[in-house]
């Protein structure tokens, strides 16, 4: 595995499209999640990256055997130096932009033993019900959707919304950062272990969920924050594994009140 990191970091640093820093500054979460999947779902195994991103972590899945997948916004897939990784590390990179629609990987239904979704959940901005019906149907029958997002009750994200709150300048993401960071940027919404339970226990019966919270490099940074993660509440991020044990039914997505009148429903 380290040695896929070393090929990867000389691949970024040679192609200088500008993801260097942001490569470094997440090799390491990189590392723990490629780790738990190669536990979770040994070669040979397809796999479905959403939220591919700089391609970072499908490369790395891809130098390990896997057959990987990738999908995000066209922002990223059509980025010239993204289209050249795919290229180099044989990644059919799938560029969407109605995923919020379910509108992606037609015809592929059943044919991932993996769907990777990682550091992804919190940037949802619309109604997820119908994506998440796609990854469902993508998904084949004894799959894993592989989940990590920050914990909301981490110390750091504590502490700054209770200064926040004191000082009465507000709550949720400050107002410099909804005006200086692009939209696929911001935390529009993180969760903790009891929120994502019932977030994907009401999607479908059908899902199996694990949760457990786990420190990583923005642990160390004090003395506080390592001693406060000895409670799991308190840890840094969340990791799910959600097994599909069968395809029976799934949550039936909100509609407006003038789709629900042409559908003929009162």
């Amino acid at each position: 595995m380290e040695e896929a990191a070393g090929l990867l970091a000389d691949l970024v640093k040679e192609q200088d499209g500008g993801d260097e820093n942001y490569f470094n500054s997440q090799l390491r979460r990189y590392l723990y999640s490629i780790r738990r999947i190669n536990q979770l779902c040994p070669t040979p195994c397809r796999v479905l990256d959403i939220g591919s991103h700089y391609l970072h972590q499908s490369t790395l899945l891809s130098l390990l055997g896997y057959d990987v997948y990738g999908l995000d916004v066209p922002l990223f897939t059509k980025a010239p130096f993204i289209q050249e990784r795919s290229r180099l590390m044989n990644i059919q990179n799938i560029s969407s932009g109605s995923h919020q629609l379910g509108d992606f990987l037609g015809g592929q239904d059943n044919s991932f033993n993996l769907v990777v979704c990682t550091e992804m959940l919190e940037h949802i901005t619309f109604n997820p019900v119908v994506f998440w019906r796609r990854v469902w149907e993508l998904l084949s029958t004894g799959g894993i959707l592989y989940v990590t997002t920050p914990n909301v009750f981490r110390i750091r994200a504590l502490v700054k919304n209770l200064i926040r709150f004191a000082t009465f300048e507000g709550v949720g993401i400050p107002i410099d950062e909804i005006l200086t960071v692009i939209t696929y940027g911001h935390h529009w919404k993180e969760y903790s272990s009891r929120e994502i339970r019932k977030y994907f226990k009401r999607l479908s019966p059908d899902f199996s969920v694990e949760i457990q919270t786990y420190p990583d490099a923005d642990s160390d940074k004090n003395l506080l924050s390592k001693a406060l993660e000895i409670v799991p509440a308190f840890r840094t991020n969340i990791e799910v594994i959600i097994r599909l044990r069968d395809k029976t039914t799934f949550l039936v997505p909100p509609a407006l009140p003038m789709e629900s009148k042409s559908l003929g429903h009162d």
